[in-house]
């Protein structure tokens, strides 16, 4: 029998570890990639609807509506209308609606909620109310909660 050089014989046995290395690394990505996926960002504020259940508004799901602007005091502020963000959890009738946020909670009418009331997207990653309604000092600012009835 003939003796096999011993570098040869590593190189065999080296390459079958590549290849069962390779093979595992293979399937781990393949399972990572059939991995659930979270499609939406946290809550950024909820609504709670006039029935008392309560919807969790996304940032995707806000970063997906129309934009609009809304001329106030000297200042174009741009975001999707409050309406839009309403239809999202299902509202589109109601008497009124109430914001909270970190500052100067708000109640606008069915009337006031229209193409003069946004939610405008602020530097930090949050919304404020933005409407010619209401003076700009009285906004709500980083909306938390809003309460339909």
């Amino acid at each position: 029998m003939k003796r096999i050089p011993v570098f040869l014989f590593m190189a065999v046995i080296s390459m079958m570890l590549l290849s069962a290395c390779a093979s595992s690394a293979e399937e781990s990505v393949a399972a990572e990639d059939e991995a659930p996926v979270e499609l939406s960002s946290p809550a950024l504020f909820k609504i709670i609807r006039a029935d008392g259940s309560t919807f969790d508004v996304t940032l995707d799901a806000v970063k997906a509506l129309p934009l609009a602007q809304v001329q106030a005091e000297g200042k174009m502020e741009e975001g999707p209308y409050l309406k839009d963000v309403l239809a999202l959890a299902g509202v589109t009738e109601f008497t009124e609606v109430s914001l909270t946020g970190s500052s100067n909670p708000v109640t606008l009418t069915f009337e006031q909620v229209n193409e003069n009331t946004i939610l405008d997207f602020n530097n930090h990653g949050t919304l404020k109310l933005a409407s010619t309604y209401i003076p700009k000092p009285d906004w709500t600012k980083d909306v938390a909660e809003i309460t339909v009835k």
